[in-house]
């Protein structure tokens, strides 16, 4: 007998959550490709509003998407299991952020050590992902 979180992902839900973040994915790649500097100052003035801007980060950019993978697309078949696993990830860096605060403060003072590379990175890495979730939610993969 399947566990019952396999009852709630189908291949439907799955392709439904993949059509829902893959635009919102390649657009945050983007901007983080083309605008670098910008993310990095943003990152830098959450990191001096302390937790408060730790749980901005957390609330606006990694809760939303990490709680719709894990509830709705459970798929670990290849090549689903990278958003899945994406998820997986999210969600543990976001309970760490929300649990113990100065986890997250330390990943937002990264950006003024890591500066703008380190947003080009995290760019391609949403642009792929983004990619692969757009196509395999409007049914091309």
């Amino acid at each position: 007998m399947e566990p019952d979180h396999a009852m709630m992902t189908t291949p439907e839900t799955a392709r439904a959550v993949a059509a829902l973040l893959g635009p919102s994915f390649l657009v945050m790649g983007l901007s983080h490709l083309l605008q670098p500097e910008m993310w990095r100052r943003f990152f830098m003035e959450l990191a001096e509003r302390g937790e408060v801007g730790v749980l901005w980060r957390t609330a606006l950019f990694e809760l939303w998407p990490a709680v719709l993978i894990l509830a709705f697309h459970w798929d670990w078949r290849w090549p689903g299991a990278l958003i899945t696993l994406y998820g997986v990830a999210l969600s543990i860096k976001v309970s760490l952020s929300m649990l113990f605060p100065q986890i997250g403060l330390w990943s937002l003072r990264r950006a003024e050590t890591t500066g703008a590379p380190g947003f080009v990175l995290a760019g391609a890495v949403l642009l792929g992902l983004g990619g692969l979730a757009t196509a395999r939610g409007y049914g091309v993969l």
